[in-house]
């Protein structure tokens, strides 16, 4: 059975879509990017800011379906600019201890001024 998991912390969607939901011991989040919880804007201009945003607002989804970081096994990233990469692996590279997960990148066109959109699935314990 899926259960919608829900934060007030979080921006909401805005579309008609979960941020994230449970399937048993699996968590699965839609597309996250750099948008502060509080204005519903992206956080700036700057790729690492708004990585840096994007992997507070997964640590958030995370924590109020009971995982953290530690528990995602998979991500998809999607960057504007495949030339932002060096940048986005330096904050990717500090959110990950020990066995970092199965990871995808590609570029995309996004909206809203997103440089970043991140994608996770998780696993709890």
């Amino acid at each position: 059975m899926k259960a919608l998991i829900s934060s007030d912390k979080i921006p909401a969607p805005p579309g008609p879509y979960s941020p994230g939901l449970t399937v048993g011991e699996w968590i699965f989040l839609s597309g996250q990017g750099g948008f502060d919880p509080n204005t519903g804007k992206v956080v700036s201009d700057d790729l690492a800011e708004q990585t840096e945003q994007t992997f507070d607002n997964i640590e958030t989804i995370l924590v109020a379906a009971g995982a953290s970081l530690d528990d995602v096994v998979s991500c998809l990233v999607h960057l504007v600019d495949l030339a932002d990469f060096p940048a986005f692996n330096a904050v990717y590279e500090q959110k990950f201890n020990g066995v970092k997960p199965v990871r995808t990148t590609v570029r995309a066109d996004l909206v809203a001024g997103m440089r970043v959109e991140i994608t996770v699935v998780a696993r709890r314990g």
